[in-house]
């Protein structure tokens, strides 16, 4: 049996969100001003209201729940394949590894450039 899901506070789904897009605790934490424990109590919190195991298992609760949007999935040529194949674009939980890859490869260059 699951257990129901609570309603996050707006800190909790904007850490949830942060957490979504691949940002570490650390910059999560220098961007909003809290310690890195800080950060740690809202994942524990969210990881409770979800019931998650983990963060990861949050991101994808929220996802199916609504609560988050795969906006990432549309950065590539990816969309426009699942959309030609009559597929869903929005649940593709895998991802393309092509586009995975090369918006991963983005966010590095930018975290790299910000330092």
């Amino acid at each position: 049996m699951t257990r129901p899901m609570r309603a996050l506070t707006a800190r909790q789904l904007d850490v949830l969100k942060r957490i979504a897009d691949g940002q570490s605790w650390a910059q999560i934490g220098t961007d909003l001003g809290i310690t890195l424990g800080g950060v740690g109590s809202i994942n524990k919190q969210i990881l409770l209201k979800l019931g998650a195991a983990s963060s990861a298992h949050a991101v994808h609760l929220a996802h199916l729940a609504g609560i988050l949007r795969r906006e990432r999935h549309g950065d590539h040529a990816g969309f426009a394949a699942h959309v030609r194949r009559g597929e869903d674009p929005w649940a593709c939980m895998q991802g393309c590894p092509e586009g995975e890859r090369a918006y991963r490869a983005g966010r590095r260059q930018q975290r790299k450039e910000a330092a």
